[in-house]
């Protein structure tokens, strides 16, 4: 079964955000219908797969509606973060926590099925993960690059295939979600560090140390999105 890695996740969100784009861009109100499969895949320049797999993301978001024989329809508005302010995560405050909710569940899931005698490596690539954005100019793209990375690392160490493909369709959900976010400076060095913090725990060995490494970083992001005001 194929185990998607980093580039594979990223290309997959961008292939989400390129879509709700194109919704945005062409003005669609609820209840129109988007073209047919093969002429949208043709105008976003992606295979028709990758358009399917999109596509289903979206209908998980109660974005489109999919209507086997009938066509794609657009369900809800206001699906882009446009000039990156909070009040594009303010209308979508709910449905993030959510899956901010499942996709903790799942990461800590994975963190019970990495072997202990792993850890000194994990932590080893987690801190070159962090040292490679670090050469960067922190862009935008470059922390969602980083943050998917990071958090694969986590994984794709539990090797359970399901589970990774599960939380990179999770994370496909949420891509605006960090990117708005990514835009604050203060956002940006809490995530970094914290991030360390979940390397330096597991340097320590001790998986109940990992778990609350990381269970502090997600609390972050959930207080980022719950304080977000229009």
């Amino acid at each position: 079964m194929y185990m998607p890695n980093a580039p594979f996740a990223f290309k997959e969100n961008k292939n989400v955000h390129n879509l709700l784009s194109y919704i945005s861009r062409k003005e669609l109100s609820v209840g129109d219908r988007l073209p047919p499969e093969r002429e949208l895949a043709e105008q976003l320049g992606v295979g028709r797969n990758s358009l399917r797999e999109a596509l289903k993301v979206l209908e998980a978001m109660g974005v489109v509606e999919i209507r086997h024989g009938s066509g794609i329809f657009l369900r809800k508005e206001d699906t882009q973060p446009g000039d990156g302010s909070a009040f594009w995560l303010m209308i979508h405050k709910d449905e993030i926590l959510n899956i901010l909710t499942v996709r903790e569940a799942l990461d800590l899931k994975a963190i019970d099925l990495i072997p202990e005698e792993e850890y000194p490596k994990l932590r080893d690539d987690m801190k070159a993960c962090i040292a490679a954005v670090r050469r960067t100019g922190l862009t935008n793209e470059d922390m969602l690059r980083h943050d998917l990375e990071f958090h694969n690392i986590i994984r794709r160490a539990a090797r359970n295939d399901i589970l990774l493909n599960i939380c990179v369709t999770l994370t496909g959900t949420i891509y605006d979600e960090r990117r708005v976010l990514f835009t604050h400076t203060n956002y940006v060095e809490q995530s970094l560090w914290e991030h360390n913090q979940i390397a330096n725990a597991f340097g320590s060995g001790d998986v109940n140390q990992i778990k609350q490494a990381y269970i502090a970083h997600l609390a972050t992001t959930r207080s980022s999105i719950e304080l977000a005001e229009g």
